[in-house]
Order: structure tokens, then C-alpha cells, then sequence
């Protein structure tokens, strides 16, 4: 049952996600006059349809997010169907006027780029009310839920150890006792432990972090926890307003910090570096999502809206198929003052695919990986 809550929760978010980037190129091509065939709740198969002002609005089996199809989206391909079936040019042209790929450059990049508005917005949003909630603060001894491996807890700690005390001292915070731990780097530290009814003491010497370490998730001793209970402090903003200019600014500092990490990420699965562990696949955020659910709600909306953040960065980069890609082969059209070959665009989609379906592959066994070692 926990799995299926696990994946059920992963859907959901997924969904939410999608939906909210498709509805952003929907109500930007419905504002500039561009034809929706059809906007797709999950992928097909369809389960039931409806026609509504001329679009196809769907529910389909497949549940992973969402899809908008536009007149012209692949080109001319749909003039040439009904070219063979016997329409003459004038009629052709007809049918074709709300066609993406006929629309002004200016327009077609603002369709184009509205997803990843709508992205970035729901962060701004989420990360705005999570700061205006009170804070979560975690109380009373630790639970070890993880260890992480080639970590100094992997010898030491073990899975529901309840970590009590830190040099003979209690701390009335989660955060307070982690602290020490962090700024004793290098030393011996005797943590107090409560494991399977008796009370032992165990020896750990804390690694000192670097800032890629602390993005990579490292911890000083390298151990997840859970506290024994949460603690409600008042909101750390004054306001709604000042919620709103924090969580937007927060949306975008994070923005500008994903590429690098990005970058470092992929170079570490090509073996260039190694900062593979950065990165996650849809099996990695699937795991995130499930331990999100035991999380406060502050918790789990920082969480979607980082997702969120994440999936807008990703889509604006100039790579094929994502938005960034189509938006770059419109940019080029634009420069060569006359479109690419059908063919030869439909062969940029399909090798970025197949670049993308193959980082997406190593990733989710890096996944698969982190998930056997604990």
C-alpha cells in the first residue's frame, strides 16, 4: 500500500505539473487566434471526449501529465493531407489560417514560451504561500529513516536508531543538534542512541561539506531522519506581500542556479566529473515524493514548487524536442528567412528525443542504484 500511495502521489504531482505547462500554451494560442485540435488530460488511449468552440477536450488512460495539439504544429503536414485529398490551394489556405506555423514569428514564441511562464508562476505561488505558513520545527530525538553510503554513518548508524544526545548534550531542535554535529568537521563526536530498547553510545567524526556536497544532499554524517514530533514557529515574513516578493524572488534564484547544477550533472554521468549523484529521473523524484508525504504541508508545497521551477528551466533550453528546442528552430527559420525542410525538422525532434530517452534511461538507473545501496 505504501507504494501505491507512493506512485499514486507521483501521478498526481506529475499531473498537476504538465497540465498547469499545458494550459499556458492553450490560453496563448486561443488568445492569438491559433486553432487547438484538441487538449488532452493524460495520453492516449482516450477514455471520453468532448467537442466544445472547436476544440477536442479529452481524458485519456495513460496518466502522465497532458498534451495541447495545434493546427500547424508539425508543420505543413496537414496542408499536404489536404492537398492529396483534393482541396484546392485557396481552400487549403482557408482551413490553414489558424495554424501555428503560419502565425508571426512574435507570436508563435510567446505560445511557445507561455508553458514555461505558467511554470515558473505556480512556484512563485507555492513558494509564496509556504512562507507565509508557520514554520515547521522538528522536536525530540531523531529517527534514522537513511544512511546514506560511503557516508561516516554507514559503519555507525543504523535504519530506526533514535539519536538522543550529541556529547552528553540534549537540543530542543531538530536543526540545533545537526548544527553541532556540522561545526564539529573533524572531530569525534559520542552521540547517544536508543537502539532496539537499550541505550548505547556510538563514535562519528563529521565530514566537512563543500557547497556542491551540501546540492548533492551530503550531510555532515550522511543520515536522513525523521523528529519525534513538529513544532509550529510564526511565518518568517511580514505579510502577504512581502510573502509574494520572497516567494517569486526565491523561484528565481533557484532558476538561475539549475543549469549549472544541471551541467555538473550530466558531465558526472558522461564521467567528466563527479557530480552524477545531483541528478534525479522520474524514479529518484518518485521516492522524493513518497517521503514527502510524511513531511508537513510547508513541506510538500516547497517541494511541487521546486519540481515546478525545475521543469520550467528544463523546457526553455534551447534542446529539441522541449519548448527551448522549438523555439530555437523557429528562431532559426527566422534567420534563414524560409523554413527548415519538413524532414530535416522532424530529424531534430527525433535525435533530441532520443538524446533525452537516453539521459532519462541513465539517470533512472542511477535511481534504481541509490534506492538498492539505502
Amino acid at each position: 500500500m505504501e507504494v501505491l500511495g507512493t506512485l499514486l502521489a507521483f501521478l498526481a504531482v506529475l499531473v498537476v505539473l504538465v497540465l498547469v505547462h499545458e494550459l499556458g500554451h492553450f490560453v496563448a494560442a486561443k488568445r492569438a487566434g491559433i486553432t487547438v485540435q484538441e487538449f488532452g488530460i493524460g495520453f492516449p488511449p482516450r477514455i471520453t471526449s468532448v467537442v466544445w468552440h472547436g476544440t477536442r477536450y479529452s481524458l485519456n488512460w495513460i496518466p502522465l501529465g497532458g498534451f495541447v495539439k495545434m493546427l500547424g504544429e508539425d508543420g505543413d503536414s496537414e496542408a499536404q493531407k489536404m492537398r492529396e485529398r483534393g482541396l484546392s490551394e485557396a481552400a487549403v489556405d482557408k482551413a490553414m489560417e489558424g495554424a501555428f506555423n503560419r502565425k508571426p514569428i512574435g507570436i508563435r514564441m510567446a505560445v511557445l514560451l507561455a508553458g514555461v511562464v505558467m511554470n515558473f508562476l505556480l512556484a512563485g505561488i507555492l513558494f509564496s504561500v509556504a512562507l507565509a505558513m508557520p514554520i515547521p520545527e522538528g522536536r525530540g530525538p531523531l529517527t534514522v529513516t537513511q544512511i546514506q553510503p560511503d557516508s561516516p554513518a554507514e559503519e555507525v548508524l543504523q535504519v530506526r536508531d533514535r539519536i538522543v544526545t550529541a556529547d552528553g548534550r540534549t537540543f530542543p531542535a531538530s536543526a540545533d543538534l545537526t548544527e553541532y554535529v556540522r561545526s564539529r568537521a573533524g572531530k569525534e563526536v559520542v552521540l547517544g542512541i536508543e537502539r532496539g530498547g537499550s541505550s548505547i553510545e556510538v563514535t562519528v567524526i563529521p565530514r566537512s561539506l563543500t557547497d556542491k556536497d551540501i546540492s548533492q544532499g551530503k550531510g555532515a554524517i550522511g543520515f536522513s531522519y525523521e523528529p519525534e514530533r513538529y513544532a509550529e514557529l510564526p511565518p518568517s515574513v511580514n505579510g502577504p506581500i512581502d510573502a509574494v516578493v520572497k516567494g517569486f524572488t526565491e523561484a528565481g534564484y533557484l532558476a538561475v542556479q539549475i543549469p549549472g547544477g544541471l551541467a555538473d550533472a550530466v558531465g558526472g554521468l558522461l564521467g567528466l566529473n563527479e557530480s552524477a549523484g545531483a541528478a534525479a529521473g522520474p524514479i529518484g523524484i518518485a521516492a522524493e515524493t513518497g517521503r514527502q508525504l510524511q513531511a508537513p504541508l510547508v513541506s510538500q508545497l516547497v517541494f511541487v514548487g521546486i519540481l515546478s521551477v525545475n521543469l520550467a528551466v528544463l523546457n526553455v533550453l534551447p534542446f529539441p524536442p522541449l519548448d527551448g528546442g522549438r523555439m530555437a528552430v523557429v528562431l532559426i527559420e527566422a534567420v534563414r528567412r524560409r523554413k527548415l525542410p519538413a524532414e530535416r525538422e522532424a530529424m531534430i525532434y527525433l535525435t533530441g528525443f532520443m538524446v533525452l530517452i537516453a539521459l532519462v534511461i541513465l539517470i533512472s538507473i542511477q535511481d534504481v542504484q541509490r534506492l538498492i545501496e539505502g
